[in-house]
């Protein structure tokens, strides 16, 4: 009842956090498709606890914990005077900062056994975020000792990061206030009243822009982690671990959909599946490639089923092949749906190697047309909720 609880409370953060940027529709969009993989993992966590299912939820909260730092930085930036809200949206992206660090840092610990050492009690998240804020500070914590280079190159940054910010940032702050003060007095000496003008906004720093290749990458790296994690936690015979790059094909083009494919495998490969996983990349970028060639000829819509299903099984065939190279070539041991669908078949299909291939064509269509299917309504979706709104079309 704790653990539920706690996992409500933080849907209700997330929630909150997505509230931050509701005057923007295409923001609260993302937000909304990165707060997907950490509601996915945090609810699998609390009913199948797992090493796996809370790594993906750190992740994913640490991306999404970036993405609303930006926003709100990006707000701050932009602010042609000071007010009070200015001001809490610049503590509160100082605060947002350490917390972002100190998911970093659980990760750090997680994947690199002995970075951190504790001189009193254990790792808890609690014990990250005070380490994680002291580093901020420049203040230090003298009981919580980082051993490992990794470890100790995160710390250097976030110790410039905050300088940086107090230094930069809160200076920014100051200087727009004086400027407002300055414009605002030197109008008011003029003899003949002119004209009101709106004042000119500061040029919108193009890294921090709620779209582009990197968020839409990030997106799609998320829902792939977190759906695959939550499928291999509850068994599924399905990874449904193409849905996010799918979605990202029909939303920014087949590049960014083949490089998000291309990083997810990589991620996977030297975190949760091993090395050999690398090896799925190849089919990530067939996957993407199908998927365009579906989406520009006008297959992948809701309104046309028997053509989306039709897509969806073609997918399936198309990668099974290479999924079956891949396998025999390299020896990697089958995942355990293919080996349950083979055993179900077992009984009538007699020969091994045509069982094989059925089952696993079977998996295939299954899985990459559920994925399709899933990327085409939430597409859907999210061209409704965007054209709506012209102004941020």
């Amino acid at each position: 009842m704790g653990n539920i609880l706690l996992v409500c409370l933080f849907s209700m953060l997330l929630l909150s956090a997505l509230y931050s940027v509701s005057d923007h529709p295409r923001q609260v969009a993302i937000g909304i498709l990165l707060a997907i993989p950490i509601l996915l993992s945090a609810w699998t966590n609390v009913f199948l606890p797992s090493q796996d299912t809370l790594i993906a939820e750190v992740i994913a909260t640490a991306v999404f914990l970036t993405y609303i730092l930006l926003v709100i930085l990006k707000r701050v930036l932009t602010a042609v005077e000071v007010t009070t809200t200015e001001i809490y949206r610049a503590m509160i992206v100082y605060i947002m900062i350490a917390l972002t660090f100190g998911m970093v840092y659980l990760l750090i610990d997680f994947f690199i056994p002995g970075s951190f050492q504790y001189v009193y009690g254990e790792r808890t998240l609690s014990v990250i975020f005070y380490f994680s804020f002291g580093v901020l500070t420049t203040v230090g914590v003298g009981d919580i000792i980082a051993t490992g280079p990794v470890a100790h190159s995160v710390i250097t940054i976030e110790m410039i990061v905050g300088v940086m910010y107090m230094a930069v940032f809160i200076g920014l702050l100051v200087n727009a206030h004086y400027s407002t003060r300055y414009s605002l007095r030197n109008n008011n000496s003029h003899a003949i009243p002119e004209p009101e003008t709106t004042p000119a906004r500061p040029a919108r720093p193009s890294y921090l822009r709620s779209g582009g290749p990197a968020t839409l990458i990030a997106i799609a790296v998320m829902l792939n982690l977190a759906t695959s994690i939550t499928m291999v936690a509850f068994r599924f015979p399905l990874f449904m671990d193409t849905w996010g790059t799918s979605l990202i094909v029909m939303t920014g083009g087949f590049w960014i959909g083949a490089c998000a494919g291309v990083l997810y495998n990589l991620i996977m490969a030297y975190t949760f599946w091993g090395i050999p996983s690398v090896l799925w990349a190849a089919n990530s970028i067939l996957v993407a490639g199908v998927t365009w060639f579906f989406w520009k000829n006008g297959w992948v819509d809701l309104k046309k089923p028997f053509m989306l299903g039709a897509a969806g099984i073609i997918t399936g065939l198309v990668n099974t092949p290479l999924v079956m190279m891949n396998t025999t070539l390299f020896h990697l041991t089958p995942s355990d749906g293919p080996v349950v669908v083979s055993q179900f078949l077992s009984g009538i299909i007699t020969s091994p190697a045509i069982r094989d291939v059925v089952s696993e064509c079977l998996i295939e269509i299954a899985d990459k047309t559920l994925s399709l299917v899933l990327a085409a309504v939430v597409a859907l979706l999210l061209n409704d909720i965007l054209n709506k709104y012209q102004p941020d079309r």
